[in-house]
């Protein structure tokens, strides 16, 4: 038989254990935050970053929650969550990418996880922290994908006919199938480029084996993010520092040449098109700055100067017949204004004797060149933009490949009979012109540091707060 002291006792731990069970029991509902996160979204806090690209990330971050009816992404009531870990571990991992941890506050988070250890429970933030928290995570992962994607600077401040669209991507879908589907770390992973240039540049980084170099990889390696994410299957790809160009079928080159780029004051644009046709014997239309320029001063100092080299004046468009140079008033601007100029085909015509043609509004093309000495210069800065090629003919054979009837010897006739003549491809090509001065060589780990044309590696420096 129980004692009354044995029911009292009884009681108190029964009492004990239901309270403990309660308090075990209890779980903070992610609805709880609601309220709390529409409030921080819908308003404008001071951890944002300024500037365009700040805006359009808290829209989209606007976007994401809406979508989701407000509810915290990260945390599971007052807890971590798989996703949260892996986020964290991911923007510590960002250093590999040439990009700073510290934009993205990973170490801030995992502070305010340790600080929330609990002796029985794990991982319990303040419920108070978790909405302002949650949305800088989801601050950290929009900051961090848009800077793999290559948002965060234009290359156009770098060089102001350095095109690279922007690349297109919804973050907000992006980012709530990688939580649903708990794959944070790959959907971050797979907004990098995966071109071989960019994979060895950062094992280079990784590897830290030229640290007066870093700065140097990094940059490149962002300007690897501004390319294309597909450059083609087969394409041709022009490196402006490195005065090269390589056809490229997959990751591996299938033809190799030197070429002259345009002079600092004539720079070669940056961008990318696709080539279309070639034409054998060309014509070389002078451009109206070389005309301004160059040809016009000649003609007035030297009258033989337009019959010496094989120049010919053209009437005004629409009519278009060749005249007589001697019955030109070389006095009147007006008149000289409607004439065109172009130099006949043959071996001295500045173009050479074949041009390759992308259709772009810089006028830009690769051509041959009758100044085949130029190619053994170590620094082949001598154009107006244009890009001369050290192998026309090969270049020529590669680019007609689907057509077979223009076999090699065809194609020498054709470069030779000082008539022009239009082929077009079987089907376009994809030209890329950048601009590396660190590229990694074919045995994937050396990297060779380039000339610097142009001068832009302290420009883009300064851009991205660093010092060469």
């Amino acid at each position: 038989m129980m004692t009354l002291g044995s029911l009292r006792a009884l009681a108190v731990a029964a009492f004990t254990l239901t309270t403990l069970t309660a308090a075990c029991s209890s779980k903070v509902e992610n609805s709880q935050h609601v309220a709390a996160i529409r409030q921080t979204v819908e308003g404008t806090p001071s951890w944002l970053d300024r500037g365009e690209v700040g805006k359009r990330l808290w829209q989209i971050e606007r976007q994401f929650y809406e979508a989701r009816g407000f509810m915290p992404a990260w945390v599971d009531g007052d807890g971590t969550t798989d996703h949260w870990n892996d986020l964290v571990q991911q923007l510590a991992y960002s250093e590999r990418h040439g990009l700073d941890p510290a934009a993205y506050g990973p170490q801030e988070f995992e502070r305010l996880r340790d600080a929330s250890q609990t002796r029985t429970r794990g991982t319990r933030f303040p419920v108070e922290r978790i909405p302002e928290m949650d949305a800088r995570m989801t601050y950290a992962y929009l900051r961090y994908a848009a800077d793999l994607l290559g948002w965060t600077r234009s290359a156009r401040q770098v060089h102001p006919t350095w095109l690279a669209p922007a690349k297109k991507e919804d973050l907000a879908a992006r980012l709530s199938a990688a939580i649903a589907g708990n794959r944070v770390r790959d959907s971050l992973e797979e907004l990098a480029p995966t071109h071989t240039q960019y994979k060895g540049l950062q094992a280079a980084l990784a590897r830290g084996q030229q640290p007066d170099r870093v700065e140097h990889i990094k940059m490149n390696m962002e300007r690897w993010r501004w390319a294309p994410r597909d450059l083609g299957q087969r394409y041709i790809l022009i490196n402006v520092p490195s005065y090269q160009l390589q056809v490229m079928e997959g990751e591996q080159p299938a033809l190799s040449m030197r070429v002259i780029v345009g002079q600092p004051d004539h720079q070669t644009p940056i961008f990318s098109d696709e080539m279309t046709y070639v034409v054998f014997s060309p014509y070389w239309n002078i451009p109206p700055d070389i005309l301004r320029e160059e040809t016009l001063p000649r003609v007035v100092s030297d009258p033989d100067y337009l019959q010496r080299n094989n120049i010919e004046v053209v009437g005004p468009a629409g009519k278009g017949e060749v005249l007589d140079p001697e019955d030109i008033d070389w006095s009147d601007e007006d008149a000289i204004k409607g004439l065109r100029f172009r130099q006949a085909p043959g071996p001295e015509n500045a173009l050479g004797l074949v041009k390759f043609i992308f259709p772009n509004h810089f006028n830009v093309y690769l051509h041959d060149t009758p100044g085949d000495t130029l190619f053994f210069k170590e620094h082949r800065t001598f154009s107006h933009g244009c890009i001369r090629v050290e192998q026309p003919v090969e270049l020529a054979r590669y680019v007609l490949g689907g057509r077979p009837e223009w076999t090699e010897s065809r194609i020498r006739a054709a470069m030779g009979t000082n008539k022009e003549e239009t082929v077009t491809l079987e089907r376009p090509l994809r030209v890329h012109i950048g601009y590396w001065t660190a590229w990694v060589e074919p045995d994937g780990k050396t990297v060779t540091f380039t000339d610097d044309p142009y001068g832009l590696d302290p420009r883009h420096a300064r851009l991205r707060g660093a010092t060469l």
